[in-house]
């Protein structure tokens, strides 16, 4: 990260209340591109809340904030398009394979010929390690193996701005470790 990479996420005094209980108070936040930027706090701290906000999920209380240059309000649309999300416990249907994932999702965001998409699944596949697993179904997948899937697929557009809503939790310390490599690489 330098000192001149320009700020993509930008917040001044953003806050959350729900029916009256503050979920989010005053949050000024600036992010500069690549940069790995971490929220820590106890459960109900606002880590999921914030994210939320920022993709533009719910609306703030009072406050403002950009991502991307667009505003967190008016323009979720444009911010969901140009960033990658992985929520908290991804879900996936178990039956079908990580490839299968992918494609599906690859689908939503390509128009192109076929082999352009499937290029782009075996680029995710191999970044993130599964590349030898891709075409078994995830229900035998570990807790790890998941979270790879779910980092794949939230990268399987070329986004600007990659969001992980706690990437490691329930990991194993060699899963832990294995993710932070990849956000590693990723940066």
């Amino acid at each position: 990260m330098l000192k001149h990479d320009p700020i993509i996420i930008d917040t001044h005094d953003l806050c959350k209340n729900y029916n009256g209980i503050v979920a989010l108070k005053n949050l000024n936040l600036h992010v500069r591109k690549n940069s790995i930027y971490g929220f820590l706090g106890p459960n109900g701290a606002g880590k999921t809340t914030t994210i939320k906000l920022l993709l533009g999920l719910i609306k703030p209380t009072s406050g403002s904030g950009t991502v991307l240059n667009y505003d967190v309000t008016r323009e979720n649309m444009k911010i969901r398009a140009h960033t990658g999300y992985l929520p908290q416990e991804p879900h996936f249907h178990e039956y079908m394979t990580a490839r299968e994932v992918l494609r599906f999702t690859a689908r939503f965001f390509f128009y192109g010929p076929k082999v352009e998409i499937e290029n782009r699944v075996s680029e995710m596949l191999d970044l993130v390690g599964i590349e030898k697993k891709a075409d078994r179904p995830i229900k035998g997948f570990s807790g790890g193996e998941r979270q790879r899937l779910g980092i794949a697929q939230a990268m399987i557009h070329y986004p600007d701005l990659l969001i992980l809503d706690e990437p490691t939790a329930s990991l194993d310390p060699l899963g832990r470790h294995m993710i932070l490599e990849l956000m590693e690489k990723l940066r």
